[in-house]
């Protein structure tokens, strides 16, 4: 007997979705920790994780740099509420807890909806980004990750019209 009898391997899925939220853990907070903490316009930094931030506001994404109260706000949810969701989420990921379901599909709501607020700001408020595809794209993730895991977090139903569970055991 190995021990690993009935073991079923994780889905790819769940890897995926295992990196990107380790990913935007460490986001959250790192910049929104900054972005929510900062008041008001961010203030010129020449090194460190502060002088990125600030060369990339500058740069690409003018908002980040005038930090209005709302990104503050929207910045300190993300660090401080999302940023240790995604750790819980990893945990309940690699150990296939089904309690993690509701809590996912209530996150990525919540997550879908603040970016429909933030990206709809940046396309039709002022400041503008000087290169809206780039910073498009840095954001995409932000959208398709939710989207992914609402996908995989929906309950799903079975032949017999019973919820299936979100993660094979190898039980059985």
């Amino acid at each position: 007997m190995t021990g690993h009898e009935g073991h079923v391997p994780m889905r790819w899925i769940d890897r995926v979705l295992l990196v990107f939220a380790l990913s935007f853990c460490s986001t959250s907070l790192l910049f929104d920790r900054m972005a929510a903490l900062e008041p008001g316009p961010m203030a010129p930094a020449d090194s460190g994780l502060g002088g990125f931030f600030y060369w990339w506001g500058s740069t690409y994404d003018p908002l980040i740099v005038l930090n209005p109260l709302w990104l503050q706000i929207a910045s300190g949810v993300s660090a401080f509420v999302f940023g240790p969701f995604y750790a819980v989420l990893a945990v309940a990921l690699v150990r296939r807890r089904e309690w993690i379901r509701w809590p996912a599909i209530i996150y990525a709501s919540v997550m879908l909806y603040s970016m429909v607020i933030f990206l709809g700001v940046h396309t039709f408020g002022e400041p503008r980004p000087t290169v809206p595809w780039l910073v498009a794209l840095l954001y995409a993730p932000y959208v398709l990750f939710p989207l992914a895991l609402l996908r995989r977090m929906l309950p799903r139903r079975g032949p017999a019209g019973e919820v299936r569970p979100l993660f094979e055991t190898g039980r059985g």
